[in-house]
């Protein structure tokens, strides 16, 4: 096993080693048994305002101050898409040149970069009420200096501090102090209730793998509930995700041109001592006193539709965890759970049912923990504390 250490000399460099780390623990993202729908809601309560595809938070006041910049320019809006565009390409360089090598969006693929950062952060903008009117990027862009005027369009949120200097020719992630005041108000504005704004007002790092591990001290009731039913969510349908893997390590074992064939019988191992694992931390759960309905119910407060299909999933897994068979992977109804799930979103691409897609697999698909975007969160408070 290797281990990655460092040296706690001041909060940057912390914090640059916590995000290395966390870089390297992300998971496959890839929602095989459809329980994004669970996933998602539940982030959206407890985290609002992030995606699992985000890097740092100073990108929520890098687009303003880009989008702002190309809406002084007269012309039309195609000439100002790609102005904006090209500044978000000189803030990645800008980035760069201030010597940020980690959460730089683009770093790779440099001006060929397809997904910009401005759509990656473009919903989070809103959520946060940063940007203040609906509307996609182009429609932002469609508005110029004289539109503006003769419109009276408040397109961003008052006191957004103005843009350093030199935004575009040498920059990097540290928050000013005007800037946190910023995001923290905006958070306490547009997400009074979360668990992240909650936790933004300690002004200080959390460093727990799991946001149920934090203090209980530090949490109100209301999000102690929330994160209740996180915790049973993740841990009871891990298992889920872990014996869906299984089931293919097995059907890979046996198929040649699977492109797993080789390494099969490692996984199975792997995976055995992990549902193995799985099922001696289930007690510390309580699934018997769990109520999914009242989960289905805080789904249902979102904008995420949670479907029937869905719901009988859940809830016929959830059975087979309380009971603890001693082993899932000879359990008739576990595995005929898993196919049917499968099938009914998947069809033809299927992989416990068809060879094809099968030989195809990676050797792991989904079959990490939920943490409802704790990492980019946690990230975040970090950076919030840092910049005090």
């Amino acid at each position: 096993m290797s281990y990655l250490a460092w040296i706690d000399f001041d909060p940057e460099e912390r914090r640059r080693a916590q995000t290395l780390i966390d870089l390297f623990k992300q998971p496959e993202a890839r929602d095989e048994l459809g329980l994004g729908t669970v996933r998602d809601g539940l982030a959206d309560i407890l985290f609002p305002g992030t995606s699992t595809i985000q890097t740092r938070l100073r990108y929520m006041l890098f687009i303003p101050w880009i989008y702002r910049e190309a809406q002084q320019r007269k012309g039309s809006q195609a000439e100002r898409t790609e102005f904006a565009r090209q500044l978000e390409f000189q803030v990645s360089e800008a980035l760069q040149k201030g010597g940020e090598t980690t959460g730089v969006i683009g770093i790779e693929a440099g001006r060929n970069l397809k997904r910009l950062a401005s759509s990656v952060y473009w919903a989070g903008l809103q959520t946060l009420d940063i940007r203040t009117l609906t509307g996609t990027q182009a429609t932002f862009l469609s508005y110029g200096p004289d539109s503006l005027k003769d419109h009276d369009l408040k397109l961003w949120a008052s006191g957004i501090p103005d843009r350093p200097a030199n935004l575009f020719e040498k920059t990097n992630f540290r928050l000013l102090q005007s800037e946190t005041a910023f995001l923290r108000d905006r958070l306490a504005a547009k997400a009074k209730a979360s668990l992240l704004n909650e936790l933004a007002r300690k002004e200080q790092p959390f460093i727990e793998r799991w946001p149920w591990q934090v203090s209980e001290d530090t949490i109100s009731k209301a999000n102690l509930v929330i994160l209740r039913h996180a915790e049973r969510f993740s841990g009871a349908m891990y298992g889920a995700s872990l014996l869906y893997n299984l089931l293919l390590a097995l059907r890979a074992a046996k198929r040649p041109n699977a492109k797993t064939h080789a390494s099969a019988h490692e996984l199975i191992e792997d995976y055995r001592e992990r549902l193995d694992d799985w099922q001696a931390d289930l007690e510390y759960l309580a699934l018997e006193e769990w109520e999914i309905d009242d989960l289905f119910s805080l789904i249902g407060s979102t904008t995420h539709n949670l479907t029937t299909s869905s719901r009988d999933f859940i809830r016929r897994w959830v059975d087979l965890a309380r009971t603890a068979p001693a082993s899932l992977e000879t359990n008739p109804h576990a595995v005929e759970l898993l196919k049917q799930r499968e099938h009914g979103l998947k069809k033809m691409k299927a992989r416990l049912l068809h060879d094809a897609p099968l030989e195809r697999w990676s050797g792991a698909s989904g079959d990490a923990r939920l943490d409802f975007r704790w990492g980019i969160a946690s990230n975040y408070l970090k950076e919030l504390a840092d910049a005090g």
